[in-house]
């Protein structure tokens, strides 16, 4: 296989996954305890609640304070975020 191939299996697999977590966070009943949108409960690291803000999945801790979606995680922990949501 060539590494091209490989690039555009994986940016696809990114792209397929921030979609279902945008779908999961727009079709969530739970409220931030930070900002006035829907969030999905997350356990992951320090974060508490992935919301979106700007157009961009973001993580939010305890405090509030934003975090960047792959400043911690790996896309692996995003499919877990995804197979783990209740």
């Amino acid at each position: 296989m060539k590494h091209k191939e490989l690039k555009k299996r994986f940016n696809a697999l990114e792209s397929d996954v921030k979609e279902a977590l945008e779908n999961m966070v727009n079709k969530s009943k739970h409220i931030s305890k930070h900002m006035s949108c829907k969030a999905l409960k997350v356990y992951l690291f320090d974060y508490t609640e992935l919301v979106i803000v700007n157009d961009e999945l973001t993580f939010l801790d305890s405090n509030g304070q934003h975090h960047s979606l792959y400043s911690d995680c790996s896309l692996e922990d995003l499919i877990d975020i995804l197979n783990n949501w209740k």
